[in-house]
This record gives C-alpha cells, structure tokens and sequence, in this order.
C-alpha cells in the first residue's frame, strides 16, 4: 500500500521543520550568549572585590605613592647657640697684679674664682705628662687652668721671688683674688689635682 502526500501538505510540513529549526536555533543562540555574560561578570566580581586578593597586591603601591606626592618637610636644625664669653672681673685682675703675680695667672683668675697652674719644662717629657694632668684636672674640677714654664723668666720670675725655688714638675692653686691654697710637688695625676681644686674651693 503506497501512501501519498500531496503538495501542500509536503510545502506545509517542510515550512514547520524550518520554523522549528529556526525557534530552537535562535533560543540556543541566546542562552549561549546569556550563559557568557554571566561566566564573565562573576570572575570580575570575585578578582576585583575591594577585599579581594586584588586590592591587597594593590594596596602598598597606593600606600607607597602617598607620601612620593607630598614634599618632604624641611627639617629645622637648631643653630648651637654661641658660648658666653667669661665675664672678666677687672678688681681681681689689679689684686693679682698688684700682689706680684704674673700677669696670665693675674688674667686668668679675673676669669675664674680657682686657677690650676702648671709648673713644667717644656723640654722634659715627664713634665709633659705632669702638664696633661694637671690640664685634666683643671677640666675636670671646672676650674681654671694656667701654664707656665719654670724656663721662663717673664713666666715664673716673680712667682720665684715669693715662693722661692719653684717645683719641677709641680702644680699650684691659686684662690681669688692672689692667694695660693695649694701646692704640689712632683708627679700628680688628675684626679689629685682636681682634688686639690675643688679643696681650694670649699675653704676660699
């Protein structure tokens, strides 16, 4: 038995197929188009979250642009004040003179109320040695401090006229305004010589 279709219902059946062909065509166009968009968007919004591993790498070169764009402010350094010249007290000066002290010793106790003096040979090199001590021992007990060589008549010339022959090495301490609280004979280390400044200076 043969079956027959006539033409219109072929032309029909063919015009079904491709309408068919083309719904479900274009509905599997459109979800694969949907179905990229949103693969898409999410890994977007999981990289670039603000608290995402993305801000975290990205967050020190912002920090680290911060202070590039702002000038460095200048520091200020404090000018080290100038040291206050040492009064001189002229009355001290004239009684020293005038009690035949030699005129540095008479100077220098104008400037400070205990002066250290150092008796030394400048070509001997234990009383180089005396001469440093003595010199830190004046330092050390804040006190003045006055050199003089017993080679020098203009230096010890009157001091020896006073005091007769004169200590080589030796230290002296002399109080405001001429008067000679201490004397040392021979060697004597810093500390002695500090010592003796700062007995001086309780007993003036």
């Amino acid at each position: 038995m043969t079956l027959s279709v006539s033409p219109p219902l072929r032309i029909a059946a063919i015009c079904g197929l491709v309408f068919t062909v083309i719904v479900f065509g274009g509905f599997r166009l459109l979800g694969g188009s949907g179905g990229g968009d949103g693969s898409s968007a999410a890994p977007h919004v999981i990289r670039h979250h603000p608290f995402g591993a993305g801000a975290t790498k990205t967050a020190p070169k912002a920090a680290a642009a911060t202070p590039a764009s702002k000038p460095a402010a200048k520091q200020t350094v404090a000018k080290p004040k100038p040291k206050p010249h040492p009064v001189v007290d002229l009355a001290v000066v004239q009684a020293a003179r005038a009690a035949g002290l030699p005129e540095t010793l008479a100077q220098a106790l104008g400037r400070s109320q205990i002066v250290v003096v150092s008796l030394y040979d400048p070509y001997s090199q234990v009383d180089g040695t005396s001469f440093a001590e003595a010199r830190a021992g004046a330092a050390l007990a804040r006190v003045g401090f006055v050199p003089l060589s017993v080679l020098s008549q203009r230096d010890v010339g009157k001091l020896t006229e006073q005091l007769g022959l004169l200590p080589d090495p030796g230290v002296l301490v002399y109080v405001r305004p001429a008067t000679l609280a201490a004397r040392i004979s021979g060697f004597a280390d810093k500390e002695t010589v500090a010592q003796a400044a700062r007995n001086a200076g309780m007993h003036s």
